[in-house]
């Protein structure tokens, strides 16, 4: 049987002393250099995951389309070994020529899961993705960071692809400059409602598409957006919460290096944990873990390996004992029933054994009996005067307050 043409074609690999010769600088150089070497040699061909990224640190490679040949041979290697799950691609910029190479052969390998292409395109490569994306049924995993999208043709493109794509999960566009350009993130999160994870970390998106990701919050099927390092403020904060009081999908929300101040962050933690009365707590959000920075997180009142009724009775009596919450704590009784009142007075005499000092560093071992009986004394002597002739209604679950 003859050999496929492409084996006979004549790919030279090129010294840094040529690379050099056109004016690119030494680093630059000897990264084109290895690079060939490596693609001849197969390097990145050893294993179903495949990441090619220049050896020298922080060196973007320039589109050089005297490589297509090099790149023509390698992918056709890998279509015939055939067992390629994974492919990544950062810091080479590709411009059509090559990536028309690239792309449509990586789509089409039936094993293909994850594609990553950083760093890498410009808005023809964007527009050939996009368009190639709709033949493909078998990607869950896209990852873009780092390649502009200020083109309106382009989020348009891209958010059609992904909105029709069959099986894609995970969209990873960071660092694209999408804030830039009010117009380019609706488009996007149009495309996105079937995802379980966005990443929109550093784009510069501000107040102007607050009322937009809020929107598609709502009816979202999102388990995970990343928004961090952008520039979100306190103003903000009211959209994304109301945005979580009807989302019962999302479980991490990263808004990481924004500028909140305390009140944005307060305004944030209301979504998740609304202390205005026991039925706002019993109806807050509870799957949702809002991550403020690295150590500060609502982990600890929605924690996901707990079910819905523990984070309520949780949040219920974190809320009894005083705790992320400026109201007094006999004002809760007004909408309590006279029959759940001794289910009441159990929960505030519970020592709260599932907080850690990280969690309450005002409570201790040595203090906590002494505290619960001043703030039973306290509730037992303004009860009288709370109920007497006044009709309680029972609150919609009376589950919620039992302590068994």
């Amino acid at each position: 049987m003859n050999e496929p043409l492409w084996k006979h074609l004549d790919t030279p690999i090129l010294s840094s002393a040529y690379w050099m010769s056109q004016g690119i600088d030494t680093h630059t150089s000897v990264a084109l250099e290895t690079f060939q070497c490596q693609l001849c040699d197969r390097k990145f061909q050893n294993s179903s995951v495949i990441y090619i990224e220049p050896q020298v640190p922080n060196v973007i490679i320039p589109h050089q389309n005297i490589l297509k040949l090099h790149w023509i041979k390698y992918i056709q290697r890998l279509i015939e070994v055939g067992r390629v799950t994974a492919f990544f691609v950062e810091r080479f910029q590709l411009q059509l020529s090559i990536i028309d190479v690239i792309v449509p052969s990586l789509l089409q390998m039936p094993y293909i899961s994850e594609l990553g292409l950083c760093n890498c395109i410009d808005r023809d490569g964007f527009l050939l993705l996009a368009k190639n994306l709709k033949q493909n049924h078998t990607l869950k995993r896209l990852l873009l960071n780092e390649n502009q999208i200020v083109d309106v043709d382009v989020a348009n493109e891209l958010s059609h692809g992904v909105k029709c794509h069959p099986t894609l999960q995970e969209l990873c566009i960071s660092h694209c400059g999408i804030g830039t350009n009010e117009h380019i993130l609706p488009l996007i999160l149009n495309g996105c409602s079937n995802l379980k994870i966005l990443r929109l970390n550093e784009n510069n998106i501000s107040s102007k598409n607050i009322t937009h990701i809020g929107e598609f919050l709502s009816s979202s099927r999102l388990t995970c957006l990343r928004l961090d390092r952008n520039l979100l403020v306190d103003d903000d904060a009211k959209h994304l919460s109301e945005a979580l009081s009807t989302n019962s999908n999302l479980q991490y929300l990263y808004i990481k290096g924004n500028d909140f101040t305390d009140t944005g962050k307060e305004q944030l933690m209301r979504a998740v944990m609304d202390t205005t009365s026991l039925n706002s707590i019993a109806e807050s959000n509870h799957e949702c873990e809002i991550v403020f920075n690295e150590s500060v997180s609502t982990s600890y009142i929605n924690d996901k390996y707990w079910p819905r009724k523990k984070k309520v009775q949780y949040k219920i009596l974190l809320t009894l004992y005083g705790m992320n919450n400026e109201t007094p704590v006999i004002q809760y009784f007004n909408e309590i029933p006279l029959e759940l009142i001794p289910h009441v007075l159990e929960l505030i005499q519970t020592e709260l054994t599932c907080l850690d000092k990280h969690d309450a560093p005002s409570f201790s071992v040595e203090n906590e009996p002494r505290q619960l009986l001043t703030r039973l004394y306290c509730l037992l002597r303004e009860l009288p005067c709370l109920y007497a002739g006044e009709t309680h209604q029972l609150l919609p679950d009376t589950q919620m307050l039992d302590s068994n």
